[in-house]
């Protein structure tokens, strides 16, 4: 059955499913083997519903939607790969658009060069990426609230609308994702007490952050070292000195912001700059404002934040696309409440743990408010600090959920079991 329903199938597509199918089912079966009864029983089925949902979506935005609909980048990664492959076949030279990293590129060519140019096969596997995430976002959660927020989280990070998108597309989105994942979890491990994985981890996530977006790389190292430095603090100054590094990180990560090539461009005179070429298209927003100075950018700051966290809002849907972001923005808005709670209590009760992410958080977000100037980007840049929202988020529904059920308990003892009332004295 299942070779006649590919017969019916453009060539690419079951090709595509032969080169993601056998990771997937390595990865599950590592899961089974390796996990433990929680991991087997719960985080097996997400891991494969999200790869599933990802194939889903990948075929239909392939074959039922306009080309770069939703990103221009994908057919570039594509068409440069494929330019690439054949230049490794010695078909042509080195392709003259391809500049600064190249990694993302020799992963499309790669591929090409072992399948031929099906670009579905990377798409595909960026699906698998996706649930990998998932993965790394249980481990992260249990650590921070147990296993029903490690639940939650994996659930979120599978199926929540941006992150399905972006890794079901030929992008370097998922793997940015899975490599922030990768360090903050290894930070968490590493704050834990010393672990050669986690340092391996951590090297592994920062170069691959490097390779793909080096302002990221920036600001993983610094959120990572502020993350490691201040639970080992101590005494009155502790407050301070937290305080302090914050401040400091998150000017260092704003002064060299998120422009490719940060030697040559390391101020805000060039973020302010980058800023400005972003705002273009109907999309564009605050296109006028100056973030070139450090007291303009805190001028600009909170409303970048504002535009940043929380668009494209329901008042500002002028087309199909950002129609189809309004499920996700209201489900985001409802989640904020227990975004902060669950910050709230892993900063509390799992302070070193908690750190590195939201340090991370803060100092990306600082960075991108700033810089950028475009519904449509904000909304895509923003998958990767999302997925670290979610876990706290998920940190603050178990924790409601926990007290839910510890009130129904208490209820129903009473009504079981009522307290004596209180005697009087009979005349």
């Amino acid at each position: 059955m299942l070779a006649t329903l590919c017969a019916g199938l453009p060539y690419e597509v079951p090709l595509a499913l032969a080169v993601a199918v056998p990771p997937t089912l390595v990865v599950a079966l590592w899961l089974a083997v390796r996990g433990d009864a929680d991991e087997r029983g719960a985080l097996v089925p997400i891991f494969l519903a999200a790869v599933a949902v990802r194939i889903v979506v990948a075929l239909a935005v392939a074959y039922a939607a306009p080309d770069g609909y939703f990103a221009l980048d994908d057919q570039r990664y594509a068409a440069l790969g494929q330019e690439l492959a054949r230049h490794w076949a010695g078909e042509s030279g080195f392709p003259v658009d391809l500049h600064g990293a190249i990694g993302y590129y020799a992963w499309n060519a790669l591929l090409y060069t072992l399948v031929g140019p099906v670009p579905l096969a990377v798409t595909l596997l960026n699906g698998v990426l996706g649930g990998v995430a998932s993965i790394l976002a249980w481990r992260i959660a249990r650590d921070l609230g147990g296993v029903e927020a490690a639940r939650l989280a994996a659930l979120l990070t599978a199926f929540f609308p941006s992150l399905v998108l972006w890794s079901s597309l030929n992008l370097k989105d998922p793997w940015a994702l899975v490599a922030i994942l990768l360090c903050l979890r290894g930070a968490q491990r590493l704050a834990a007490g010393p672990s050669l994985v986690a340092l391996a981890a951590i090297g592994i996530g920062i170069a691959g952050l490097g390779e793909l977006r080096g302002y990221l790389a920036v600001v993983a190292a610094a959120a990572i070292g502020v993350g490691l430095a201040l639970p080992r603090l101590r005494g009155p100054r502790a407050s301070f000195a937290m305080v302090a590094l914050l401040a400091l990180g998150a000017i260092a990560v704003v002064s060299l912001g998120p422009i490719e090539g940060l030697g040559e461009e390391a101020s805000l005179e060039s973020l302010d700059r980058a800023r400005r070429e972003l705002a273009i298209g109907a999309s564009a927003y605050q296109a006028d404002a100056d973030v070139s100075t450090p007291a303009s950018a805190l001028r600009f700051l909170p409303l970048g934040l504002t535009y940043f966290l929380l668009a494209p809002a329901p008042w500002q849907v002028w087309n199909t696309r950002q129609l189809l972001t309004l499920p996700e923005m209201l489900a985001w808005y409802a989640l904020i409440p227990q975004i902060v709670a669950g910050l709230a209590y892993t900063l509390r009760r799992r302070f070193a743990s908690a750190l590195p992410l939201a340090t991370f958080a803060l100092f990306a977000t600082v960075s991108y408010a700033l810089v950028e100037s475009n519904l449509g980007t904000a909304y895509r840049h923003r998958a990767q600090v999302v997925v670290l929202f979610l876990v706290f988020g998920a940190v603050g529904l178990a924790r409601r959920g926990e007290r839910s059920r510890a009130a129904a308990r208490s209820t129903a003892t009473e009504r079981t079991h009522p307290q004596p009332v209180q005697g009087r004295l009979l005349a």
